[in-house]
């Protein structure tokens, strides 16, 4: 049992709710946000609601009063940050800088929720310390964050996520598979590419790296602040991984098409964002879960 507080922003979101059962389950004490949707009290002591581009970090942190701030909550479609650059970068820039200013005004551990986008997928696999070169808007917020909160000097740890899966707060496929899967349910084909390459993250295992990083601290260790890969061990194209999915979803495997992506003749032909994982296994023993696991896990656990 832990004595520690996490604040978790985004507590509603697929990847916040998962983070703030795991914590609630391991006895930390979970204080959580959401904007649109309340999330469900039982792995939370308290949520309340937050507007990543109005409201105070500072009184929100102040309240709270955290250990260690885990910021999930992001413009995440990547549709609706080309749509609107400017908002992308209120909400997944300036807000994240306001509350990494917050949380090492508190003397938080910031860990700050990023992605292997980036990264154009034209020179994987890449390091932790391979210069990003994001080729889309969102991927450009994320890349402007990272340097916000690096410049912060203070007691931080980035974590770029790779292509999330897992069972969310209803029982049911989330992350990409809310698509992979809900589509095919419904007899609807889902369009996957043949030469887009990615290493799927099963939700649960985000958890469990956030919190060994935060006990290392904890005890002691002389762990740096800095950025940490997070990714399956299985790399695969979105085609391949659908038909995985299929197979253990009882799905009609026809229904996972396969594709080409047209890529912008800058990045190659290929798209394949695969992160090198090496770092933060050999810092905290982690073992990240292979796909085929990972999905049987989920069907299992899904109604």
């Amino acid at each position: 049992m832990s004595s520690q507080t996490v604040l978790i922003t985004g507590a509603s979101g697929f990847l916040g709710w998962n983070l703030a059962r795991h914590f609630h389950g391991r006895g930390y004490d979970v204080v959580g946000t959401w904007h649109s949707r309340k999330p469900d009290h039982a792995v939370t002591r308290q949520c309340v609601q937050f507007d990543l581009e109005e409201d105070d970090a500072e009184r929100l942190l102040a309240a709270a009063a955290p250990d260690a701030v885990v910021h999930c909550a992001a413009l995440s479609s990547r549709k609706e940050c080309e749509a609107d650059p400017a908002r992308a970068r209120r909400v997944n820039v300036d807000a994240t800088a306001r509350l990494a200013e917050a949380a090492a005004e508190h003397e938080a551990v910031f860990v700050f929720i990023s992605s292997d986008l980036v990264f154009d997928g034209s020179a994987a696999p890449y390091g932790e310390d391979d210069t990003p070169s994001p080729a889309s808007v969102y991927g450009e917020t994320k890349a402007e964050a990272e340097e916000r909160v690096r410049a912060l000097d203070s007691r931080h740890h980035i974590l770029r996520c790779a292509l999330l899966y897992g069972t969310d707060a209803w029982r049911h496929p989330g992350g990409f598979l809310a698509w992979n899967v809900g589509e095919p349910l419904r007899g609807n084909p889902v369009r996957l590419y043949t030469n887009q390459y990615r290493m799927p993250l099963y939700v649960a295992d985000v958890g469990v790296a956030i919190e060994a990083l935060l006990a290392r601290r904890a005890a002691g260790g002389s762990l740096p602040s800095g950025t940490w890969h997070l990714a399956g061990p299985d790399r695969l194209t979105r085609h391949e991984i659908g038909r995985r999915i299929a197979a253990h979803f009882d799905l009609p495997e026809d229904l996972m098409q396969p594709v080409t992506l047209e890529r912008d003749a800058r990045y190659g032909p290929v798209d394949d964002t695969s992160l090198r994982t090496d770092k933060i296994i050999e810092a905290t023993g982690i073992a990240f879960t292979p796909l085929d696991l990972g999905l049987a896990e989920t069907a299992r656990n899904c109604i």
